[in-house]
């Protein structure tokens, strides 16, 4: 499970690299530019998704959850891709550092509300992980409708081939 986790991992820092150089130097007009999907512009999905990275590490590294980048940004876009690439680079070194036997384990994990859960922390990484691939393939789109040319492709199979 490791390998396959590590993968996972580095295939989220690089997507997220790609699509981070995309809208880094975009101005800020349009990175705040509203276009309807799940979060209301580039900016605030790049946000979310750094969001639930953090809240997801935090939660395999048996942390509460009392704060996340959303609560307290204030930053522009540059800052929000460089936390979440921080971020995506922290999680990809925390599976890293696992030995194999902590991808089976079950933790109890507290929502942000007040509720709590056992979950498998494989789960919790493919999870995380498969949530930032749903809110990438979004930031594409919304790339297409600001009318952005030459975008990446960030599908798995071309990170594979990159990196064999």
């Amino acid at each position: 499970m490791k390998d396959i986790y590590q993968m996972y991992c580095g295939y989220n820092l690089w997507a997220n690299t790609k699509l981070a150089n995309v809208f880094t130097g975009l101005p800020e007009k349009l990175a705040d530019q509203t276009i309807e999907s799940s979060f209301p512009s580039p900016k605030k999905t790049m946000l979310h998704i750094w969001d639930a990275e953090v809240i997801w590490l935090k939660r395999l590294g048996g942390e509460a959850i009392s704060d996340f980048p959303s609560k307290t940004f204030s930053g522009n876009t540059k800052n929000v891709v460089e936390g979440w690439l921080e971020t995506s680079s922290k999680f990809l070194e925390f599976v890293e550092g696992q030995d194999e036997s902590a991808f089976g384990k079950e933790m109890t994990v507290k929502t942000i509300g007040s509720g709590s859960y056992a979950q498998k922390a494989f789960e919790m990484i493919h999870h995380c992980m498969n949530h930032s691939t749903y809110h990438r393939g979004q930031l594409l789109i919304m790339a297409r409708q600001l009318g952005l040319k030459g975008l990446p492709s960030t599908d798995l199979i071309f990170y594979l081939r990159e990196n064999s």
